[in-house]
């Protein structure tokens, strides 16, 4: 055998290596996120979005709540007096002084955020125990955590009224900043977000901070509570809801001396896309990588498909998968579509470690073509992100300028999110005008176990777009199209 043909046995032989790993990897990545799924389905999980609301600023939030019969933990919530309408009063709890305990309240296999797992595993709860009581209704904040990247506040509400009241909203406030709001979203386990009379629910907020901003350790959470009648659902007046305010004390770094960063600056190329590890953030509750996008990239990344990060020592490996996604946004509230975050589960570092990130593709969409035109008198699309997007079949008794757009995806069973699309569009002669609501249900749905998925998009431009000089254009924020391509980069610690 010649040398050449040595050296190409063992390149093919290398290939066929990686490509089984790579194989095997995304394996145990679907098989993770079809048993997560799976358990979501179980405990018939309801999600919600905040709206972008002004000074009601929801926060990226996770609400997990279950009633509870039994007596309240707090000799506050003991009392179960009902104030006087518009009196309030602010309590502290005994174990306000104490370590925290109450854990076992909150360790559910429904809790599926490993940032709070970890925080909750290795006992990181800061206990306050501070309840405000205001017309009946009782919140109070049992403890929290932060690492200065993520938050989470655990607190409960009860209410001590003989009328049934639901959730309406929650804030975090930092002095004079507001957690970002932007892609807030709520998850709720149990019967749903309302609280029978004479109930208590426990809650877990938490949120997204800011890492460019340097927060104090005064807090205040704020939670808005409205009555469930026919009048007050359908009433925007204050009359029905009830705002409780509770002011505490969390040291944003209170984990300082246990963090560890590096800056690797290394570029990741998938699809042809530049992707620069810019950071890399290990605390006691999460390991974060700060990701920067070129902008001489031709396409908008959306998300990186099976991000694993990779940690050797010797013949040791050990691979985290499954991360979560933090967008950067800037203090206006627009999407820095340059910059992300993956937000893996905590790891130990060590200097004699060798790290690494691979992926197998990403979610991307030509920068040029982020947009939807149509004419709604045709019913046609004129330009769109991709050739796959059509127009569905109008339903029964809803309006021509109701559209419910569809695609088909490919190698879906890797995506995270769906399509999004902004809330205004303009008409031929360049008027804006807002979106409506629609009538549609749309929906996100994987058809098999190739990963075929179907994204339905409803869109409602108004009763009256058909006058409108036509076409109209709708500005794409997200949209969905798998370059699958696997790759691998080192990112060592620069000195």
């Amino acid at each position: 055998m010649t040398e050449k043909e040595e050296h190409m046995l063992r390149q093919n032989a290398q290939e066929v290596q990686q490509q089984a790993e790579s194989l095997q990897e995304m394996k145990i990545y679907n098989a993770m996120k079809e048993g997560i799924e799976q358990g979501k389905r179980r405990e018939k999980r309801r999600r919600y979005s905040y709206g972008l609301g002004g000074a009601v600023a929801a926060a990226a939030a996770v609400l997990l709540t279950f009633s509870l019969l039994e007596t309240p933990i707090s000799n506050v919530a003991q009392e179960g007096v009902v104030q006087e309408p518009g009196i309030t009063r602010e309590m502290t709890g005994e174990k306000a002084s104490q370590n925290w305990s109450d854990s076992e309240l909150f360790r559910t296999p429904s809790i599926k955020d490993p940032s709070f797992v970890t925080a909750l595993d290795r006992n990181l709860i800061q206990p306050v125990y501070k309840s405000v009581e205001k017309n009946g209704l009782e919140v109070e904040v049992l403890g929290a955590v932060t690492d200065g990247r993520k938050v989470f506040v655990l607190h409960s509400i009860r209410n001590n009224t003989d009328q049934e009241v639901s959730r309406a909203d929650a804030t975090l406030d930092n002095g004079a900043f507001e957690v970002p709001s932007i892609g807030a979203w709520l998850d709720i386990i149990g019967r749903d977000y309302e609280i029978p009379a004479g109930q208590t629910s426990y809650y877990v907020y938490y949120a997204n901070l800011d890492p460019a901003v340097s927060y104090t350790k005064e807090m205040k959470f704020q939670v808005i509570l409205t009555g469930t009648s026919p009048e007050a659902l359908a009433s925007s007046s204050n009359k029905y809801r009830t705002s409780l305010d509770i002011g505490f004390e969390l040291d944003p770094l209170m984990f300082e001396d246990q963090k560890h960063t590096f800056y690797p600056d290394r570029t990741l190329t998938l699809g042809g896309q530049h992707i620069n590890v810019h950071q890399v953030l290990y605390t006691p509750i999460s390991t974060y990588v700060d990701l920067e996008y070129d902008p001489a990239n031709s396409k908008y990344i959306s998300e990186l498909i099976n991000p694993v990060l990779i940690n050797k020592r010797a013949e040791t490996i050990g691979k985290l998968y499954y991360p979560g996604k933090i967008y950067t946004y800037n203090s206006v509230g627009e999407r820095d579509k340059t910059k992300a975050t993956l937000v893996f589960k905590a790891s130990e570092y060590n200097p004699l470690n060798s790290l690494s990130l691979k992926a197998f593709g990403i979610s991307a969409s030509d920068k040029a073509q982020m947009q939807i035109v149509i004419d709604l008198n045709k019913r046609e699309i004129l330009e769109s992100p991709e050739n796959g997007l059509v127009i569905a079949g109008q339903e029964k008794g809803i309006g021509a300028g109701d559209i419910l757009f569809r695609k088909e995806i490919g190698n879906a069973q890797w995506l995270i999110h769906r399509t999004e699309v902004d809330d205004s569009f303009i008409d031929a002669k360049g008027q804006i005008h807002k979106r409506q609501e629609s009538r549609h249900s749309g929906g996100y749905t994987i058809t098999n176990k190739s990963g075929a998925a179907t994204d339905e998009i409803p869109y409602n431009f108004g009763e009256e777009a058909q006058d409108y000089p036509q076409p109209l254009t709708l500005k794409v924020l997200k949209y969905d199209t798998p370059i699958m391509d696997t790759q691998a980069v080192e990112l060592p610690e620069k000195k």
